[in-house]
């Protein structure tokens, strides 16, 4: 699989040069994030190739809500990043076991990784994005968990981030924090 790198003004980078093809043959090709990509880089991406919009419903009002909140807003102080990271768990019993794989974005402070869910976007939008290792939980105890490399799709950072951002739309008003 070819390697794509995701810049921190939003372009997407193929063999060193900006990508102008199209968008979608990109889907399968594994990424790396430049130093410095932003939650804000994401969503520039995303709106510098329209055609990853039709990727999810849930794009489009996203972006609306980035772009209203627009450069410069701070920083949630609650945070030093955020992770997008993959995790296999293992079930077991009761009932039937089985895997389950699905990925993350949290933010991170210190050791801990936070849900985002109270945060507002205009928050994260300045906060580093990183992609993280698989967590591999074996039969639900965070005791039996462990940690490996992997690599992600520009397909499963362009959903996993939509998908992961789709529960932060709690109204500033309700952000009861102290």
């Amino acid at each position: 699989m070819e390697n794509i790198v995701l810049t921190q003004g939003g372009r997407i980078l193929k063999r060193g040069v900006p990508f102008t093809g199209n968008p979608i043959s990109l889907l399968s090709h594994l990424v790396t994030l430049e130093h410095g990509f932003r939650l804000s880089s994401f969503f520039a991406m995303v709106r510098a190739h329209t055609d990853y919009i039709q990727l999810s419903e849930l794009a489009e009002p996203l972006l609306s809500m980035a772009e209203e909140a627009g450069k410069g807003y701070p920083k949630s102080a609650e945070l030093d990043g955020l992770v997008f990271y993959k995790t296999i768990a293992m079930k077991g019993f009761p009932g039937k076991p089985g895997v389950e794989i699905y990925n993350s974005l949290k933010g991170v402070k210190g050791e801990k990784h936070l849900g985002l869910k109270f945060f507002q976007m205009a928050g994260l939008l300045e906060h580093e994005l990183r992609l993280g290792e698989l967590k591999h939980i074996i039969f639900g105890d965070g005791q039996d968990m462990f940690t490996y490399e992997t690599h992600y799709s520009l397909y499963e950072l362009i959903e996993g981030v939509i998908w992961e951002m789709s529960f932060n739309f709690n109204p500033l008003q309700c952000s009861i924090r102290g």
